[in-house]
């Protein structure tokens, strides 16, 4: 969809007048986004590109739109405007406010906040370490140049008793700070365990795709001092290793099959920091 057929699209629906401003994201490397200014008001429309297959984060229009619904009223995501399936557009309002610069003790309250939202109807990730490292074999498997690193042992762990509305790609889409933090970017959500997101949000290579330096020793444990949820500090030190397999081995992946060459250099860093954050566990 042009700009033009947007802000066509738009004042049919009565979202838009003549004196709208359109202004373009850059950086998306799926969808069409868009920052909407009519009035008073500053709108984010996403036009969704085609699905995904054999990625991490499928691209789910319809489950963005019923994530936003789920977590209206608990200041963890942007506020729905509308959502129409028959040309994969989505318009919530824009979140003031910059992006992430390292406030973790607001990160830890939105992800607690986060845990009210009912999370049956969207799809089921693994929960268990040899299932997320399966995961991770089948992305080092489509690689030319595997890594040398061993593969970690699966530990055994139970499904929590508590399952969650899970974002899974944390890490860079933070927006504003303290009690208006907010997490943007909703296409890929998920049932699934709190550690997946606390894991997309601790993790070096997320921050490093996310063009951030990697957390601080003193950052992560504050951190975990603001969440003070010990049981899940016990939990994601059995799982961490898992996630960080998996996310190398998706690293490594999407290193060899893209274009650009700025963003595979950035691929390979994640990679090796992703591998270093794996062996610190295993």
């Amino acid at each position: 969809m042009t700009e033009l057929e947007l802000r066509q699209y738009l004042s049919n629906v009565g979202l838009v007048g003549i004196p709208a401003q359109f202004h373009k994201f850059s950086g998306g490397l799926h969808n069409s986004v868009w920052r909407v200014d009519t009035g008073d008001r500053r709108l984010v429309a996403k036009v969704f590109a085609a699905p995904t297959a054999g990625t991490l984060f499928p691209n789910l229009p319809e489950k963005e739109a019923d994530a936003l619904r789920r977590l209206e009223g608990l200041d963890v995501a942007p506020n729905l405007v509308g959502f129409w399936p028959e040309v994969k557009l989505l318009v919530y309002d824009y979140v003031d406010g910059e992006m992430w610069d390292g406030d973790v003790v607001g990160a830890a309250h939105l992800l607690l906040r986060k845990e009210v939202a009912d999370p049956t109807g969207f799809r089921r990730v693994s929960l268990t370490c040899e299932d997320i490292l399966s995961e991770g074999d089948e992305f080092f498997v489509r690689c030319k140049n595997k890594p040398k690193e061993f593969r970690p042992h699966p530990i055994a762990i139970s499904v929590p008793e508590k399952l969650s509305l899970i974002h899974t790609d944390v890490g860079v889409n933070l927006v504003g700070s303290g009690g208006g933090l907010r997490l943007i970017d909703w296409q890929c959500p998920a049932v699934g365990d709190i550690c997946e997101d606390i894991y997309s949000f601790l993790s070096p290579a997320f921050q490093i795709l996310g063009e951030r330096p990697q957390l601080s020793g003193e950052q992560i444990k504050s951190f975990w001092d603001t969440l003070d949820r010990p049981d899940l500090a016990r939990r994601y030190s059995k799982l961490r290793a898992a996630f960080a397999w998996r996310f190398a081995g998706y690293c490594a992946w999407r290193a060899e099959i893209l274009d650009d060459t700025d963003i595979c250099g950035r691929y390979r860093f994640a990679l090796s920091a992703e591998l270093k954050y794996m062996e610190d566990f295993v």
